[in-house]
């Protein structure tokens, strides 16, 4: 199929979701506090320890009343019942719940690929389950998620879609061929009067640490390259615990122990007997005000995780560092980096940096988002050369609760083809809430 038969394809098939539901969450918002418009009245969590992909981020920032370019009075009305619900259900009982519908679009113009593109769907309903100290200083929550990942009318997913150039960082990262999984299932608690806080369940390992404002697969960049360093494991969503404590509302220390062998849509039972851990301890400086800590922060993280008697992995260990800062509510600046001393990581060593400018709306001030970034790694594997992937992505609301993003990817000296010099691919990205 060409790319532009498939672009028609998605846009038929966004229609056709948009008919069914309008929703988005914000592009740059900051903590949702009581005075922000919302929803479904889900207040922000201060100081999420997890990064824009966790269940928590996505409840608060999803549930952020975002005007878009287009307006339909009577659709937001008719669906204004079922916030209203929602709204009544998380003061009855404590649970919070949000649905989500995204797609994602790839395609290339380069005839010496075998698919010149890749379409896939995630539908995801999540929740937050406050059971313990509802709206006191020490909460105890049941977070859940359940996806159902499937390809839409092409042969393989956008999670691959760069393989085929010789990119060793996925294209389309988030938008794999699973089917459906239960991919969190965890306890939250938090003790002390907030400063300290701890999880214990199946969760990512990824997300925690070495991560920024624009890492997230649904709302930031695209290629896992510019999402955080690849010189650290990256082991799928499996049993895992780690805590967090607030030395001061400046400093941080985050700890945490996953099993190195999960595969996130599998029974997380199946590989923890293994015995063999990856664990991680970060330290993160805040630097200016208690609200601006999701964009103005240090991270520094030392990880070790132990060889992987199946594949054959040898233990590992190293360092990532990443910081970014947040001007004038709009310009947005981050960098990142890492290294390992062994071959258990994609990358013996990486860096990227990148920026994020807001932009006005017809309805609020800072919502689109256009964002750069550019990435190095260096393979731990010797026979792969060094690659260098950058990416540019516009997000912008559509509609109330909908927002698209277009993209451009360009990877030069794919790591696994010396026999290419570079790539490029385009990509539209579909995100509706509810």
């Amino acid at each position: 199929m060409t790319g532009a038969r498939g672009l028609r394809r998605h846009a038929a098939g966004t229609a056709a979701a948009l008919c069914a539901v309008l929703g988005a969450g914000s592009a740059m918002a900051q903590y949702v506090d009581p005075a922000t418009p919302t929803y479904s009245g889900y207040a922000g969590e201060p100081k999420n320890l997890e990064g824009g992909d966790s269940v928590t981020e996505d409840l608060s920032q999803d549930d952020v009343d975002v005007g878009g370019v287009l307006e339909f009075p009577k659709v937001e009305a008719f669906f204004q019942p079922f916030f209203d619900w929602k709204k009544r259900l998380n003061e009855r009982t404590g649970l919070q719940l949000q649905f989500s519908y995204q797609t994602l679009y790839q395609t290339t113009d380069d005839d010496g690929v075998p698919y010149s593109d890749a379409f896939a769907g995630r539908a995801q309903v999540q929740g937050a389950w406050t059971l313990f100290d509802r709206g006191g200083r020490n909460p105890g929550k049941l977070t859940f998620r359940i996806e159902n990942r499937y390809t839409i009318d092409s042969e393989i997913p956008p999670s691959q879609f760069g393989y085929q150039f010789g990119s060793v960082t996925p294209s389309g990262t988030g938008f794999s061929d699973f089917g459906s999984a239960l991919t969190e299932l965890a306890w939250r608690q938090t003790l002390a009067d907030g400063k300290f806080k701890f999880i214990l369940g199946k969760i990512s390992a990824i997300s925690w640490y070495n991560v920024h404002a624009l890492s997230s697969s649904m709302r930031g960049f695209q290629n896992t390259g510019l999402q955080s360093s690849l010189s650290k494991p990256a082991p799928g969503r499996g049993i895992g615990g780690g805590f967090g404590y607030e030395f001061s509302p400046k400093f941080v220390m985050v700890a945490g122990i996953h099993d190195a062998n999960a595969r996130t849509p599998d029974d997380p039972f199946d590989t923890i007997g293994e015995g063999e851990f990856y664990r991680s301890v970060e330290f993160r400086y805040y630097p200016t005000t208690p609200d601006r800590w999701r964009y103005d922060q240090v991270r520094l993280q030392f990880w070790q995780q132990d060889a992987l008697s199946e594949s054959g992995t040898p233990a590992d260990q190293g360092v990532t560092i990443s910081a970014s800062r947040l001007f004038e509510d709009r310009y947005f600046v981050f960098g990142f980096g890492g290294m390992s001393e062994g071959k258990a990581t994609l990358f013996e060593a990486d860096a990227a940096a990148g920026f994020g400018i807001a932009f006005d709306t017809r309805h609020r001030a800072a919502r689109d988002a256009l964002g750069i970034g550019i990435a190095w790694g260096r393979p731990s594997n010797d026979r792969l050369q060094e690659q260098y992937t950058g990416e540019m992505f516009y997000r912008f609301q559509l509609v109330d609760r909908v927002a698209l993003t277009p993209s451009i990817q360009y990877v030069k000296n794919p790591a696994a083809n010396p026999n290419r010099e570079d790539a490029v691919i385009f990509g539209l990205r579909t995100r509706i809430t509810f």
